[in-house]
């Protein structure tokens, strides 16, 4: 299954990669217009988005707007050690600093715990109908998220993948640790579990 998933990180890292830029502008501002997530972006939510990396899906547009709503907008520290990460504010007094993997993060004395979010925008490499979700490979959503797993009924915080449409396949290998979303937005779809 190791393989498997290597090969198939390769192959989604490719077609994520030849999105071209407009797309990908066009994409993340596509995701702001969605009913299902706007519903989300209330004021005073606890909101944990990101800063993509690479060919990620750009979540600026929703930073913006989540900030513009007046949500508590926090972004996630990558430890140096480990795999558990921790959030951090993002607001005006936010100071930018490089973290971990040369991820920019801001320096904020506000800090969130994974299980005190409302709601966790999340990226992945690849996803399926089912909604299961290929990450990078760090491992560390699904560190930081394992709580969830262990509930059954309650599922705070809500977890929603941001992807392209060309991220979806038909079936993703999947292994009991591997992180289960609430939702995928694409700049087509809002997907839910079947």
């Amino acid at each position: 299954m190791i393989t498997q998933k290597s090969q198939l990180r390769r192959q989604l890292r490719q077609i994520r990669a030849a999105i071209s830029i407009a797309d990908r502008q066009s994409a993340a501002w596509a995701v702001t217009h969605c009913p299902q997530i706007l519903q989300k972006l209330r004021r005073g939510k606890k909101i944990a988005l990101y800063v993509a990396v690479g060919s990620e899906f750009s979540a600026w547009p929703l930073i913006f707007l989540a900030l513009r709503r007046g949500c508590l907008v926090y972004l996630p520290v990558v430890p140096a050690v480990g795999r558990k990460m921790s959030f951090v504010r993002l607001n005006q007094d936010s100071v930018w600093q490089i973290g971990a993997y040369n991820i920019p993060i801001p320096f904020h004395t506000e800090h969130c715990q994974a299980r005190n979010l409302d709601v966790v925008f999340v990226p992945l490499l690849g996803f399926d109908q089912s909604l299961a979700r290929l990450g990078q490979g760090g491992g560390f959503y699904d560190t930081t998220f394992t709580f969830r797993r262990n509930r059954q009924s309650w599922k705070k915080p809500c977890l929603i993948g941001l992807a392209f449409e060309s991220q979806r396949v038909g079936a993703l290998p999947s292994e009991p640790w591997d992180l289960r979303l609430d939702a995928i937005a694409t700049e087509l779809a809002y997907y839910r579990p079947v």
